[in-house]
């Protein structure tokens, strides 16, 4: 029995949420994320969004499943 990818509607490998494709994809906007707040680590998702044209829902969803963290500025310099 074959399996469809959830966003692409594509074949894939029973057991998998995604095709490859999607999840490469996945796994490049997410490093595009990671490195923009890297280099502006104040940013909200807006900001993020705006800079790398990615979906303030996708940016929310990598928060909520906790691959990307949410740090209080005012509680790291001991506010």
């Amino acid at each position: 029995m074959k399996d469809f990818c959830m966003k692409c509607g594509s074949e894939m490998s029973p057991g998998e949420y995604t095709c490859k494709v999607c999840g490469q994809n996945d796994m490049d906007e997410y490093r595009l994320i990671r490195n923009y707040v890297r280099s502006f680590p104040n940013s909200n998702a807006i900001q993020i969004a705006n800079a790398t044209g990615i979906s303030v829902s996708k940016i929310l969803r990598y928060i909520r499943d906790g691959s990307l963290t949410v740090v209080d500025s005012h509680t790291r310099r001991g506010r």
